[in-house]
């Protein structure tokens, strides 16, 4: 029964563990890629997961479980997957059914919490009933010893799950590792209800029935992994409701998809519109206004979303080269397959050079003087800062970079999404915001505002060049053009709308300067999206978004007063509660600071993500059979100790991002190895900490077995807290290093009570 058991836990790992990248995926293309709502899908997550278990501990307490209730634990997952998967896709047609347009971000919401709710719940369930069953097989074992066993056998699973899904499974499609998922449960199954002893009729007919259901589930799933890539495509065209579905391809980077609407084709990142495959005002736009600036512009960089014709346009102005930096080879792949003969055409120029790397790196390590260095015009063609991997184009580190790579009097374009004629406080906040990022690293920038305000900043305090000057340009050079011509140039330039929006930028008090450890800019772009469905939302996250750190320090000081009243007397078994609570909210901020960490410095979360988690889980197994092997000698001071290393780790975090993000190194195989180092030694700490947890919580009350479960339900609500709060309020607004600082004074306040009641 045993093997079973053990079994059974490393399946449960390995299903939690991919069932929820896959959900992270599926639901970030209803996010737009928005990397902030990992933070919300994973509250979700771990709240249903917490439910769960907390349901199944109230039913043990009134039966015994056996194998054949792990048996339909396993069974429900294995169907329980792909159908949130089709749910999730299908929701697209509702919360966004008009081509293009942004989802309104409540429903999403509300959606994406409520349809995890039967996977997790009934993951949450077959932990708990598996350690009910293991404690009536093995009744003599130490206390803890059995909930110390299962979590380490569940968290192995999870690396397992991570190894597998990051090496075979990252670019598959999302049903075929589903069914390959549901098939091995199948499997799980079938051996728990053949290692289960029930003699009588009853029971023979239970396991009879089991065993013919779980081979219809372990057919289904074999025949889901064969066909899951038609099933892909056709559920992936649910998400682009009122366009056709040509491709979707996975790349390290994210989901690619190209869509057609009529004749036209448009180009999608993880749900978000990249943009149209021709797009001349967009095009003109960005690129003639940048180049008119420049008295003679010879070299010339673009960077990003080279496909809607911004690349034929540069051409125009005869430059001598033009290099084109892409993050994703993919794109271009899609690019060269479907675009129109004449973008295809303007990659192919022997002036053009187009490299596949990120653009961070790009900058940073260029050498002063080589073919990747001094240029008179610097293009971001990007989307609004709306994710943690757009939002590094809009930071001042990435500007300071750019800076050094012009000329003397070289020019840098970046545009915003704008509005021509109502400016609202949230889109005044988000451009006064990256205004005050340029004028922070530029002597001069101007704005020239429209559908989009373009800035246009330059090094030198040269006075910018005139309507009239540009107008001269653009006939000296003969260029031909449908919307920037002499008297649109006249009209952009002259407009009194300029004046109006500077002073509102100027005025604006709100506005923070946009950086690495501070991505203020995906905040406030995540109101102004708040803003375009419900007004009173996007009140709320304004006003959050001004609670600073000291809001944070106050919440930590109420957390320590409620612990040290807690732990007074005879509730010192309490410690283990509350120890595990701050422990698994602490594993949680630091996980999202990795996270997006790595995701701000190398820009392939979407390939690295299951990899990262697995070394996370990696050290939480080390750190869970390290304890269960030292539990009859593990108390409170345990816990003390646990603590004051987790302090010690977020201090050490903060030196550690603090010296990459200034040697910004790039995307590189050791950095990968580092961050996974970092991700394991968190696990360590919170790995060890459960079965001592659970030892000192179940010393209070032994008598009662039900409570066996308790620790992992605070393991998880401690989770959720730290998801919702770190994922969706510190990281964006208060930034890593008040956060990492938060959570070490949080740890330090824990290692100093329980330092005092071991001593007391």
């Amino acid at each position: 029964m045993q093997k079973g058991l053990i079994g059974s836990f490393l399946v449960l790992g390995i299903t939690s563990l991919v069932a929820q990248v896959l959900a992270v995926r599926e639901l970030l293309v209803i996010f737009y890629g928005n990397e902030f709502f990992m933070g919300w899908t994973l509250f979700a997550w771990l709240f249903w997961v917490a439910v769960g278990a907390l349901l199944a501990g109230r039913i043990t307490r009134r039966c015994s479980p056996c194998g054949l209730s792990l048996a339909g634990c396993h069974a429900w997952a294995a169907l329980a997957l792909p159908l949130v998967l089709m749910s999730i896709r299908a929701a697209r047609s509702w919360v966004t059914p008009v081509a293009g347009a942004m989802p309104d971000l409540l429903p999403a919401m509300g959606f994406s919490f409520m349809v995890l709710a039967p996977l997790c719940g009934g993951l949450g369930a077959q932990f708990v009933i598996g350690v009910h069953a293991w404690q009536n097989r093995e009744p003599t074992a130490a206390t803890g010893a059995v909930p110390g066993w299962a979590y380490g056998l569940e968290t192995a699973g999870f690396v397992v799950g991570g190894l597998l899904f990051n090496f075979m499974g990252v670019l598959q499609d999302e049903f075929l590792v589903a069914g390959w998922l549901g098939t091995i449960n199948g499997v799980a199954g079938l051996a728990g209800v053949f290692a289960w002893g029930g003699r009588s009729p009853r029971s023979r007919r239970m396991r009879l029935g089991l065993r013919c259901g779980l081979l219809g589930v372990t057919a289904a799933s074999l025949a889901l992994a064969i066909l899951g890539s038609r099933l892909g495509h056709m559920t992936g065209a649910w998400r682009y409701p009122g366009q056709e579905l040509i491709e979707s391809r996975h790349s390290i980077h994210g989901n690619l998809a190209v869509t057609s609407i009529g004749s036209q084709l448009n180009f999608h990142s993880n749900g978000l519109l990249l943009g149209a495959e021709d797009e001349p005002l967009s095009s003109e736009t960005l690129v003639h206004y940048p180049m008119l600036w420049h008295p003679q512009p010879q070299r010339v960089l673009l960077m990003g979303n080279g496909f809607n014709g911004a690349l034929g346009e540069i051409l125009k102005h005869a430059p001598r080269r033009v290099d084109y930096v892409e993050l994703d080879p993919v794109l271009i792949q899609l690019v060269r397959q479907y675009a129109a003969p004449v973008r295809r055409a303007a990659l192919e120029d022997s002036r053009v050079h187009v490299t596949f790397t990120d653009g961070r790196f790009y900058f940073h390590h260029a050498p002063e003087g080589a073919a990747a260095g001094v240029y008179d015009v610097v293009m971001i063609n990007l989307p609004s800062p709306s994710t943690i991997l757009l939002n590094r184009y809009y930071t001042q580190e990435f500007y300071r970079d750019v800076r050094r790579r012009l000329a003397p009097h070289g020019v840098l374009a970046v545009r915003l999404a704008f509005s021509p004629d109502y400016l609202g406080p949230e889109l005044e906040t988000l451009g006064a915001s990256v205004y005050r990022t340029l004028r922070d690293v530029f002597a001069s920038v101007r704005l020239l505002p429209g559908y989009d305000v373009l800035f246009l900043a330059t090094a030198a305090e040269a006075p910018p060049p005139t309507a009239a000057d540009l107008a001269g340009r653009y006939e000296a050079r003969g260029l031909d053009t449908d919307f920037v011509f002499p008297p649109a140039i006249v009209e952009r330039l002259e407009t009194d709308r300029i004046g109006y929006v500077q002073d509102a930028f100027d005025a604006n008090t709100l506005a923070q300067i946009n950086r690495d450890g501070q991505p203020v800019a995906c905040h406030y772009n995540l109101v102004v999206w708040l803003r375009s469905f419900h007004p009173w939302a996007a009140a709320v996250a304004e006003r959050v978004g001004g609670l600073g750190w000291p809001w944070g320090a106050g919440v930590v000081l109420l957390a320590g007063l409620g612990m040290s009243v807690s732990m007074r007397g005879r509730a010192v078994w309490r410690a283990g509660v509350w120890a595990k609570g701050i422990g698994s909210f602490t594993l949680m901020g630091c996980e999202l600071v990795l996270l997006m960490a790595f995701q701000s410095l190398c820009g392939y979360l979407h390939y690295q993500l299951a990899l990262m988690l697995a070394a996370l889980m990696l050290g939480m197994a080390l750190g869970t059979g390290m304890a269960s092997r030292r539990i009859v000698r593990a108390g409170i001071g345990t816990l003390g100790t646990v603590h004051a290393g987790l302090a010690a780790y977020a201090v050490g975090l903060v030196v550690v991002l603090r010296w990459l993000e200034s040697a910004a190194p790039g995307p590189s195989l050791g950095l990968e190895l580092l961050f996974l180092l970092l991700a394991a030694g968190v696990g360590v700490l919170a790995g060890y900490e459960f079965p001592v947890a659970t030892r000192i919580h179940l010393a209070g009350d032994a008598s009662s077995a039900h409570q066996s479960g308790t620790i992992y339900v605070v393991d998880l609500v401690g989770s959720c807290l730290s998801a919702l709060g770190v994922g969706l309020w510190a990281l964006p607004i208060i930034g890593t290093g008040a956060t990492l600082g938060l959570l070490a004074g949080l740890n330090v306040i824990v290692a100093v009570l329980c330092r005092r009641v071991s001593e007391s």
